[in-house]
């Protein structure tokens, strides 16, 4: 009999064990899995940000949440901020207070505008313009080119998700506060961007005053988030000479409604609110897949020194000892096996689970994806821990007194 039908045949038979075992292991697997998942969503979040701006000027909100907003596509519907001081610092003309005070931006580099209007499903469409295309870097299209009146440019994960090609028309749905209005009339695909690595991907862009005509055509839903009508932005991103972020945020933070972040400050914030989060989580999986290691460890002690008999007959009738060793890293690899399968699909169960418990706390499965088989270190690691485990049972029997054993 091999040692592999050996192993099979002592696993049924003791199926209480057996089962209790596998299961230990599987929810280790399972909590160490979705652990390690979500550690990949916090990173991916950061790689995701919307690159080559340095300040970001949003309706008063968190940092954080301005950043999340307008650079990386998630969160709620943002506030809205009055064109008109898009337009003067825009202009770098100067910006009068009803106080009497005058402040001129010359401190900016560049600056462009930024209104969501629509969703293509779960996609978002933002009202922008050129040099907001421009400023993602040469040769951004992969065909196409800026979107005239009634276009927009697809971002490269939009088009290859719902099959856009350049010339196609598509049915954009209003999305104005919270509102989620009926499709608008059809747009014209007139540009495809290439992959960024970054939101844009999965962003479609048209331009500003297609935006604001959604906006005003849905102005009975805006309530009271604007006082300025149709003529509002989301945001402001820009590129600011040398030291020209305290000036701006002096005009902004203390003058206006608006609320100015440096990006690159609020990355750190996330990074810093995130990483004892993700440090903690690997260390709880590694440490979770040592215990499920120690308790098939524990449980092939008690069963082999309950078989010690029955391993002296089998060394007696005339198995060697690599036979029996092979019997017992059969049954650790078997245990370590049935455990993953069932971890692995309680992985994929709970883990979508977790993520709409968490919400905002970590991207959306539409933000970013996220493949049961990032979870494989953990499967890897469960294997070898489960079979390490069965050292300790096997130094015991290479130790065992075949003749005492019998006697007794």
């Amino acid at each position: 009999m091999t040692p592999f039908r050996l192993a099979q045949l002592s696993l049924q038979r003791r199926k209480v064990p057996t089962l209790i075992t596998a299961l230990s292991i599987a929810i280790s697997v399972a909590c160490s899995g979705i652990l390690l998942r979500l550690y990949h969503l916090s990173a991916s979040r950061f790689d995701s940000i919307g690159k080559n701006w340095e300040a970001v000027v949003g309706a008063k909100a968190g940092g954080i949440e301005i950043l999340l907003g307008s650079l990386n596509a998630e969160g709620e519907y943002p506030g809205f901020l009055p064109q008109a001081l898009y337009e003067s610092l825009h202009a770098s003309q100067a910006v009068h207070f009803q106080d009497g005070n005058n402040s001129k931006p010359d401190y900016l580099k560049s600056i462009s505008p930024f209104l969501y209007f629509a969703k293509l499903g779960e996609f978002r469409v933002a009202g922008v313009d050129e040099n907001f295309i421009k400023n993602m870097g040469e040769n951004v299209y992969s065909e196409g080119h800026w979107a005239q009146d009634g276009e927009v440019v697809v971002g490269a994960n939009v088009a290859s998700h719902v099959g856009l090609h350049l010339g196609d028309s598509v049915k954009l749905q209003a999305w104005v506060g919270d509102h989620l209005g009926e499709a608008e009339n059809p747009v014209k695909v007139s540009g495809i961007l290439k992959p960024l690595g970054s939101a844009w991907d999965r962003m479609l862009f048209s331009s500003v005053v297609d935006a604001q005509k959604v906006v005003g055509a849905n102005g009975a839903f805006l309530g009271d988030r604007s006082i300025w009508g149709e003529k509002v932005l989301n945001y402001f991103l820009i590129n600011l000479q040398p030291g020209g972020f305290q000036q701006l945020q002096a005009l902004v933070n203390k003058r206006t409604v608006g609320q100015a972040i440096r990006v690159d400050s609020q990355r750190q914030k996330l990074e810093e609110l995130t990483g004892a989060g993700k440090s903690i989580g690997l260390f709880v999986s590694v440490f979770i897949i040592l215990l499920s290691s120690l308790s098939v460890s524990a449980m092939l002690i008690t069963r082999f020194e309950a078989m010690g008999v029955q391993l002296a007959v089998l060394r007696a009738i005339g198995y060697p000892r690599a036979e029996v060793a092979q019997w017992l890293l059969w049954e650790g690899v078997l245990l370590g096996g049935m455990g993953c399968l069932v971890g692995a699909l309680l992985d994929a169960i709970g883990f979508p689970i977790l993520r709409d418990l968490l919400g905002s706390a970590v991207p959306s499965q539409e933000i970013v994806g996220s493949s049961l088989l990032q979870s494989s270190p953990v499967w890897a690691l469960a294997m070898i821990a489960t079979t390490f485990a069965i050292f300790i049972p096997l130094i015991r029997l290479y130790r065992q007194d075949v003749h005492q054993a019998l006697k007794g």
